[in-house]
């Protein structure tokens, strides 16, 4: 059911955000907690390398920042939950080699806990880049992606359905500063320093940046299309328009992984195996639906290794 969008619903999602992210941390003093986040290392596949010679299971630590909703989030029962935790519960369900631990910490911590080997495995809809790719092990595609321009309905983009940043060149951008959406923006401003797009950094929460583009505060923003249309349209009833950015959807290699510690072969191997069981046992679809307003965004298996 949509819902009338205030100023004071914006206060209150970015207060409970914020208390989601604060209560991950452990308040003062904790850098993060343990999360239950449903059944844990059951099932059927290969033997991880570290366990089958003894019969004792190797315990994976997964790490989240429990945010973005609704990839991974905390719910009204406050239990970690979202689609990138019940598929990674769903993979471990057929590896009994390994006991899946859940923990919760900032997004900047899980760089830092995998290169210290505290995590051996970040869930959090990565996207890959080349500086990741020269410290740590990517599975192969978990989530086929689309990065979409959302736009206030008096903005002038055009009939086509896609457009590109050149379209955009002259209108005003928000987005926080450091993430994907907002680096590629810079990325095309460097590149094209007679055609930029404005950019205003914020730190304010994503509700509260699509209600100012509705509002004509700003032009628009970027966003993945699962996240908008999953979750934050069908939410707070936004009006605006919306185009399919050129170069960020799935034929361009748009998918998210999972980031692995370097040297963990034999877990990514595993994992890539049974990503691919519950790709084709209807698994991997069903989260999605129940995620994402009944759409599906599985990678197809032509985007997977043979599972080795």
């Amino acid at each position: 059911m949509k819902k009338r969008w205030t100023r004071q619903t914006a206060a209150l999602v970015a207060a409970v955000t914020a208390a989601g992210l604060l209560a991950a941390c452990g308040g003062s003093g904790a850098a993060n907690k343990t999360a239950a986040a449903g059944t844990q290392g059951q099932g059927s596949a290969a033997a991880g390398a570290d366990s089958s010679a003894s019969g004792e299971k190797t315990t994976i630590t997964a790490v989240t920042a429990a945010s973005p909703r609704p990839f991974t989030y905390y719910d009204e029962s406050n239990q970690l939950t979202g689609m990138n935790i019940d598929l990674t519960n769903a993979i471990f369900a057929k590896l009994p080699q390994y006991d899946l631990r859940w923990e919760v910490t900032d997004f900047p911590s899980i760089f830092a806990g995998l290169d210290s080997n505290r995590y051996q495995l970040g869930v959090n809809n990565f996207s890959m880049n080349e500086e990741r790719k020269e410290k740590y092990l990517f599975s192969d595609p978990m989530f086929a992606n689309q990065l979409i321009v959302v736009a206030g309905k008096n903005v002038q983009l055009g009939d086509s359905d896609t457009i590109d940043y050149s379209d955009l060149a002259g209108l005003n951008f928000v987005g926080q500063s450091g993430i994907f959406q907002t680096t590629n923006v810079e990325n095309y401003n460097d590149a094209n320093p007679d055609k930029k797009i404005n950019i205003n950094y914020t730190e304010e929460d994503l509700s509260v940046q699509l209600k100012d583009v509705q509002d004509g505060k700003y032009d628009f923003l970027t966003i993945d299309a699962p996240m908008y249309y999953g979750y934050y349209e069908p939410e707070f009833g936004y009006d605006l328009q919306v185009k399919n950015l050129a170069g960020f959807g799935t034929t361009d290699g748009m998918y998210s992984y999972y980031l692995l510690s370097k040297g963990s072969d034999q877990l990514l191997k595993d994992i890539n195996s049974a990503l691919r069981e519950v790709i084709e046992d209807g698994t991997s679809k069903e989260i999605n639906e129940k995620y994402f307003d009944g759409k599906d965004y599985t990678p197809d298996l032509s985007a997977l290794t043979s599972g080795n």
